[in-house]
């Protein structure tokens, strides 16, 4: 029996690795003494699939991974197991039964939500910032530096990636842009384009930054991998 699971990892545990989660993961599955399966070989491990990575320092409040048992569960007797073995900050928040030929999350998801909380030199009204924010997604292209390890530098267009943008709150603007196979955009890179356009804008930190979860884009909203129209329930 296969589960989608979202799971918030927060404040705690912001500055561990994409494989640090995995390895936590897998720990709090042994901890729960979950049937869970295993992959066969010299070196079985749990067999789980998880959604596309976080970048160290930020914290999320809806990530993703697939978990196969060897033994059906109540989804919510699923998550009280979890979230019982679990560390304060890794949250599990929502189970789902899939069937075995569901598309990978890693296929599926294309779309992350950010919000940042934007610090100025100057206190600015929340119109200001409409204002700004409508003339930087009105520009034709916003081209930015990518700096890569050990690769070359590489000139980007951020417009392309960027599916949506809006101000929720004063200071607080929110993008949806690409990740996954299909690309990724960095909070910090958003934040370095708006600040060549408008210098008043500081440089953020990490707590100012929030995942609030990644989806699907069909071109009109937004859904989460476990929508219906996804996993065929």
């Amino acid at each position: 029996m296969n589960y989608r699971i979202k799971f918030a990892k927060l404040e705690d545990l912001m500055y561990i690795s994409h494989l640090e989660v995995i390895k936590t993961l897998r720990r709090i599955i042994r901890r729960a003494e979950l049937p869970a399966a295993f992959s066969q070989g010299y070196n079985p491990r749990i067999n789980l699939a998880i959604g596309p990575p976080l970048a160290v320092g930020l914290i999320s409040k809806g990530e993703y991974f697939d978990l196969e048992l060897e033994e059906e569960m109540e989804p919510e007797k699923l998550l009280a197991d979890l979230n019982d073995a679990s560390p304060e900050h890794l949250k599990f928040l929502k189970a789902v039964v899939v069937p075995d030929d569901i598309r990978s999350l890693s296929s599926l998801v294309d779309t992350a939500v950010y919000t940042i909380n934007f610090d100025y030199t100057e206190a600015k009204s929340l119109e200001a910032e409409r204002k700004m924010l409508e003339e930087f997604m009105n520009q034709e292209e916003i081209m930015i530096i990518r700096h890569r390890r050990k690769k070359s530098d590489r000139k980007i267009d951020l417009k392309k990636r960027i599916f949506s943008a809006e101000i929720t709150d004063k200071n607080k603007w929110k993008f949806a842009v690409v990740t996954g196979s299909r690309g990724n955009v960095r909070p910090e890179e958003l934040n370095r384009a708006l600040r060549e356009k408008y210098p008043e804008i500081k440089e953020f930190s990490p707590l100012q930054v929030v995942r609030e979860g990644v989806f699907v884009n069909d071109g009109e909203k937004f859904d989460p991998p476990y929508a219906e129209k996804f996993i065929g329930s």
